[in-house]
């Protein structure tokens, strides 16, 4: 829910968001949708079985677009993934849980500060093992939002942009 005006409905990744000791997922494919006009936002979830299964945490995590690859193969090479492919990160902002009186079936999802508006990029919503996808409007300028990838013969290793630019 964007201003408590319109609604959006979220996709579902297909990749669980990891432990917060994790510092980034495997790779998924972003949903080419939603798009949302600001960072100000809500969620209302409908589930039949909500009142089993509140998650007793709910977040939503910053997703990085993988901008460079470095190899051992070819140093600097684009990935083949492109703009739609994206990593779950391990910066989070928490949500509170709130039923929706008279709905046994629903709940709204809020942030505890009033004054967060979540800035331009790419985010998940965490709610226990699914996340779903959405994307905030806006040139993306927060570095959290991209990452360069080394593959070596040791291992895969992420580091943050080096150099400050729209993601």
């Amino acid at each position: 829910m964007i201003d408590d005006k319109s609604l959006a409905e979220l996709n579902a990744t297909g990749v669980m968001a990891p432990d917060m000791r994790i510092a980034i997922s495997p790779e998924f494919k972003k949903p080419d949708r939603p798009h949302l006009p600001n960072g100000r936002v809500k969620f209302i979830v409908f589930r039949r079985d909500a009142a089993n299964v509140i998650p007793e945490r709910v977040e939503v995590r910053v997703v990085a677009k993988i901008v460079r690859e470095f190899s051992t193969d070819a140093a600097g090479k684009n990935l083949g993934g492109g703009e739609d492919v994206g990593v779950i990160r391990n910066f989070s902002y928490p949500f509170r849980v709130s039923p929706i009186p008279g709905k046994p079936e629903m709940y709204e999802l809020h942030t505890g500060d009033s004054g967060l508006e979540l800035a331009p990029g790419h985010y998940v919503l965490s709610l226990g093992s699914q996340a779903y996808y959405f994307q905030v409007d806006g040139e993306i300028t927060d570095p959290r939002q991209c990452l360069e990838r080394v593959v070596a013969g040791n291992g895969t290793f992420y580091a943050p942009c080096k150099k400050a630019r729209t993601y």
